[in-house]
């Protein structure tokens, strides 16, 4: 009785939580993507292939990664997750779960606070703490303090410095020989399987445009909407483990259009770790008037004040704006970003690893 009470009580606050970004089928499939990416470059070390190899068991193909997609139902729960996929999934289960008092390390806040970054309440000037529809709220990089102290960050969020930490600890593990769970080594769940997911999680997170924003439910295109829906929900969990629909035909658009993203280039981010994380974050921002409005379009006024229609899946993943210099619907925009998790996973896990094999000054004692 007890275990299903507990059940209830985090699927509860997994549906209430603003932490979650994408989808947990969606955080397995783009860990797994990122891992078959670099075993499928030439040029990733051989025992940096023997590790993604042993932390990976639920290895697959592209076409059982379709079929994945196409069919499979995960819902929050990570089912049939093993090895770093699970570790990815991590994060959100403790966002959902973890005791509202609870804080982690070094940081002083809730987990749910280190999966998002809402940029407007970093603005300079405080009467441009809100969410525009012309994005005149959002903050330049400049404005953004390096301080983790900064007061702001306890409500704002503090993605770019958990995104630092991981790739930190990620670091440390790899340098330790501690690369995956094994009988006699403890502590049992401190080694670098865990952190190369957890810090495959945030990368994911930090594409996806609504956690970028004080509002990540693009309430702000439904005024005078007391309850209005969580757009937020629609463009993760919506198109790919929906519990009412599979959305066949919208989702053969969208692996076709996330097959060709995963190949084209993306942008350009300068900077170490953490600056590289807030270009991303400001970036990915401009996509939020697209999906606003789409929501708008998707969910119809109903009769009788405050209320809206069912929400239409045609209309709000085909809806065009423009992103990123061009014009293209939802649906290729949220392709665009899962595939720009893909190449950011891929490309700081290779760096974690250089730089653990790197030679060092002072290496750590046995």
């Amino acid at each position: 009785m007890f275990g299903q009470a507990l059940l209830v009580a985090f699927v509860l606050a997994a549906l209430a939580c603003p932490a979650a970004a994408w989808s947990t089928k969606e955080h397995i499939q783009l860990t797994r993507l990122a891992v078959m990416r670099l075993l499928a470059d030439e040029s990733t070390p051989a025992e940096m292939r023997a590790w993604l190899k042993t932390i990976t068991p639920d290895l697959t193909d592209m076409a059982a990664e379709k079929r994945f997609f196409m069919s499979n139902r995960i819902g929050a729960f990570p089912r049939g997750a093993d090895g770093v996929s699970f570790w990815a999934v991590a994060p959100d289960l403790h966002a959902a779960a973890d005791p509202p008092e609870s804080t982690v390390a070094p940081f002083g806040v809730h987990e749910k606070l280190l999966h998002y970054i809402d940029l407007e309440l970093l603005h300079p000037d405080q009467s441009k703490r809100t969410y525009k529809h012309d994005l005149s709220h959002k903050p330049a990089l400049a404005d953004i303090p390096r301080d983790r102290t900064d007061p702001r960050y306890k409500t704002a969020g503090m993605l770019p410095f958990r995104i630092e930490d991981c790739y930190k600890r990620l670091v440390e593990q790899i340098r330790l020989g501690r690369l995956a769970d094994k009988p006699g080594q403890f502590p049992r769940d401190e080694h670098a399987q865990k952190w190369a997911g957890y810090l495959a999680h945030y990368l994911a997170d930090n594409t996806q445009p609504q956690h970028n924003t004080i509002d990540y439910k693009s309430a702000t295109y439904f005024p005078g909407i007391a309850r209005p829906p969580n757009a937020h929900a629609d463009v993760e969990y919506r198109l790919c483990d929906d519990e009412y629909d599979d959305y066949p035909a919208l989702r053969e658009k969208f692996w076709a259009s996330f097959v060709q993203a995963l190949e084209q280039p993306k942008p350009a981010v300068s900077g170490d770790l953490w600056e590289s994380s807030l270009r991303v974050s400001l970036i990915s921002y401009d996509a939020l008037p697209m999906i606003g409005r789409a929501a708008a379009a998707a969910y119809p006024r109903a009769e009788g004040k405050g209320r809206v229609g069912p929400f239409d899946a045609e209309k709000f993943f085909l809806f065009e704006g423009a992103f990123l210099g061009r014009k293209m619907t939802v649906l290729e925009m949220k392709a665009h970003q899962m595939a720009w998790a893909v190449d950011r996973i891929a490309s700081v896990w290779r760096q974690a690893w250089e730089e653990a094999h790197k030679p060092q000054d002072n290496p750590p004692g046995p």
